[in-house]
């Protein structure tokens, strides 16, 4: 049970983070354990069930990470 109760906790922190420098909603990429910033070409890394949201642990999304987010998400 405390297992679902932190999933529960998870789902309801990524509902309300955001990218830092856009202020957009993040995407939750479950494969690598990042939340992707389209707007602001940026993936931040989850490490031990924390986000890290900050300039020094982002990296830049590569042309090819946004298109595949924007084709995978109906965007443009």
């Amino acid at each position: 049970m405390k297992q679902n109760k932190k999933t529960k906790i998870a789902s309801s922190l990524l509902n309300i983070l955001v990218c830092p420098d856009t202020k957009s909603l993040l995407i939750y990429d479950k494969k690598v354990h990042e939340l992707v910033s389209i707007q602001g070409k940026k993936a931040y890394p989850i490490e031990q069930s924390v986000p890290l949201i900050s300039k020094t642990h982002c990296r830049e999304l590569s042309d090819s990470e946004i298109k595949k987010w924007q084709t995978s998400l109906h965007r443009k």
